[in-house]
């Protein structure tokens, strides 16, 4: 008896570990770990999630091995669509990637405080946005390049500066 019963949990596992492998096959949501590394500057790190040919593909976070992290949408092995990113030093990008890179509309958040929510191209400020520092100080406007350049300069205490061309007058 106890070797019939032993016989039968085998089979059915077997049958089990079958079946599993073919739903992987069949289109179902692949999960995976595999190295992965950034396409701008080259930190490398671990991806766990949702992959399609060995590649992050879906929904899924890396764990860099500097301690940053990046969870987000994943396309054809790199981030794709939105995401967070967080450094170990305490700055944070909520926002949208495109081919690994910051790109779209996004709020990076500095560790000290100063944020910047607005337009972002090819992991650069570019576009409409508002740059917030801690002391209260704020620029509005159009950015090129990572600098401001046309828009408003407006001090804590209220005071109003128009910018144009990168000065502030």
């Amino acid at each position: 008896m106890k070797t019939t019963t032993l016989i039968f949990f085998l089979l059915a596992s077997v049958a089990h570990a079958v079946n599993a492998a073919e739903s992987l096959q069949t289109g179902e949501v692949d999960y995976c770990k595999v190295s992965y590394t950034d396409v701008d500057d080259g930190d490398a790190g671990t991806y766990r999630g949702q992959c399609e040919n060995e590649k992050p593909n879906g929904k899924g976070e890396v764990s860099y091995y500097n301690g940053d992290s990046l969870q987000g949408d994943f396309k054809n092995g790199t981030v794709d669509g939105s995401g967070t990113y967080r450094s170990v030093a305490g700055n944070v990008y909520e926002g949208a990637f495109q081919d690994g890179k910051r790109h779209g509309k996004g709020t990076y958040t500095w560790a000290q405080g100063s944020t910047y929510d607005g337009e972002w191209i090819g992991n650069q400020r570019h576009g409409n946005g508002v740059f917030t520092w801690t002391n209260g100080n704020r620029f509005e406007g159009e950015f090129r390049d990572n600098k401001r350049y046309n828009g408003t300069y407006i001090t804590g205490s209220g005071r109003v500066y128009r910018c144009r061309l990168g000065q502030c007058r």
